[in-house]
């Protein structure tokens, strides 16, 4: 395994034990009502001014802060090449993920005023965060990151389809079945609304793969060692010929996503900071 899938596995192993260990600790301090709450034990500790609150509040915060280092690897020279850019996104995710988690529980599901705004900006963002990384991985890259032309990848897809039929003895009828079943066509005459296509594709995707295999298996030669390799080969074809076919879309959506996701992104630092500076002035801080 790659250390930093290993690094981030760990850490995410790591936030769902703390969580685990939230619920069961002050789930029912979470579950009263507010107007309750001051008068349970668990509240000194646990509301968004306590120790364990406002430490889950420092943690989560500074969990968002740190995932725009991503975009400064992403966009200062000096920066490229330090690692490759789809390590950095990963990590990026993982905090764009954990962070929001430990701030919601350190608002102890109270929200309101003008931080309200900041919290659901954060929503927004973690929530618009998903959607990026789908279109992303539509867009074929490089390992180092850099996108790769539509060219390059043609001539990928036709590398691999040329060898794919070469080790399965597989006929072009065949070859021309599989590049029909992958939905290419549908997918480029929508649009930007392919991305609906290839999502309802992706989900029921189990069931074509499983037809798909059967029908090519009964008409060749393939034995059962070799199974998981012509699984796999298969897949990645139809992969790739839908992102040929979603190629221009994926370019414009991802586009669009930017758009909609730097605001919302800008909006909760900002606010983020004025409630910070705030709170200090007021004199709330953690330990001392």
């Amino acid at each position: 395994m790659n250390i930093h899938r290993y690094i981030i596995s760990m850490l995410s192993l790591m936030i769902l034990g703390l969580v685990i260990w939230i619920l069961w600790t002050a789930g029912d301090y979470y579950l009263a009502a507010l107007i309750d709450r001051p008068h349970i034990p668990l509240h000194k500790l646990w509301k968004p001014g306590g120790f364990i609150g406002h430490g889950l509040g420092i943690l989560g915060s500074l969990m968002m802060i740190t995932m725009f280092i991503y975009s400064i690897r992403k966009r200062i020279r000096f920066f490229r090449n330090w690692g490759k850019l789809p390590t950095w996104l990963n990590y990026h995710i993982f905090l764009g993920i954990a962070g929001p988690i430990l701030v919601t529980f350190h608002t102890a599901l109270k929200f309101g005023g003008l931080v309200s705004i900041s919290y659901w900006s954060m929503v927004a963002v973690a929530l618009s965060g998903f959607i990026g990384r789908y279109i992303y991985i539509k867009i074929p890259h490089h390992v180092s990151g850099k996108e790769l032309t539509k060219d390059e990848f043609k001539k990928q897809l036709h590398t691999m389809t040329h060898t794919f039929k070469s080790d399965f003895d597989l006929s072009d009828k065949t070859i021309n079945k599989i590049l029909l079943l992958s939905g290419a066509e549908k997918i480029e005459k929508r649009g930007l609304l392919g991305i609906f296509t290839i999502f309802f594709m992706d989900i029921t995707g189990w069931f074509k793969w499983q037809g798909i295999k059967n029908e090519i298996q009964k008409s060749s030669t393939i034995s059962k060692s070799e199974i998981h390799q012509f699984k796999h080969s298969l897949k990645h074809i139809v992969k790739m010929d839908r992102q040929i076919a979603f190629w221009k879309a994926a370019q414009s959506l991802f586009h669009y996503w930017h758009v909609i996701h730097k605001p919302f992104a800008y909006t909760m630092v900002v606010i983020m900071i004025i409630h910070v500076v705030v709170v200090v002035t007021m004199g709330y801080t953690w330990v001392i």
